[in-house]
């Protein structure tokens, strides 16, 4: 009776484990741009290293700058005129858009990393 208390103490905790990750967990992984749908114009998030070998133009009309994805494949971006602060400087660029065939369109940033 009190191994099966156990098990089933246990069970839980690993139960509540998965719903976490599942739900909860923030994926530091880069997003793989092939698996996104040109067509689908619903906004996702998306993690991407900044190309810093490429321009990067932002003002009050809009950004434009190029990431690249976890294939290091090369896409444009086109955003918000708004970026964060030390944008140029960023690592890994965090956003919500989608794409289109021949960019993704950027409908925020939400957040750089250096």
């Amino acid at each position: 009776m009190k191994a099966g208390k156990i098990v089933f103490g246990i069970f839980i905790l690993f139960l509540v484990f998965v719903i976490y990750q599942l739900f909860f967990a923030t994926s530091t992984e880069l997003t793989d741009f092939t698996t996104l749908d040109p067509n689908d114009t619903k906004n996702i998030e998306v993690r991407a290293t900044l190309a810093k070998d490429q321009p990067i133009q932002v003002n009050a009309d809009g950004s434009n700058f190029f990431i690249k994805d976890k294939n290091n494949k090369l896409y444009k971006v086109q955003g918000p005129g708004e970026v964060p602060e030390y944008f140029h400087d960023a690592n890994v660029v965090i956003m919500r858009g989608h794409l289109h065939h021949e960019y993704f369109h950027a409908s925020s940033i939400i957040g750089i990393e250096k």
